[in-house]
């Protein structure tokens, strides 16, 4: 699987069918890439933007959640 696709999985688990566009959001805001250009060196400062995101959204636990399984894709 790509980076970008074990990125969507872990994100499925809370934001379910969002978590596509969330991802590219996130991407192409914070990152300055597309989704498909995802590597494992851009997993922390996705893993940090994606946190704050869900965290407006979702509430801490739900964010440090995704946080974390983010993290475990390095």
């Amino acid at each position: 699987m790509t980076v970008e696709q074990d990125c969507l999985a872990v994100l499925a688990e809370d934001l379910g069918p969002a978590a596509k566009a969330f991802l590219y959001r996130v991407c192409r805001q914070q990152l300055r890439k597309e989704p498909a250009m995802l590597h494992k060196s851009d997993i922390e400062r996705l893993a940090k933007s994606c946190y704050l995101g869900v965290k407006q959204a979702l509430g801490v636990p739900v964010a440090e959640k995704v946080q974390k399984s983010l993290m475990q894709l390095q």
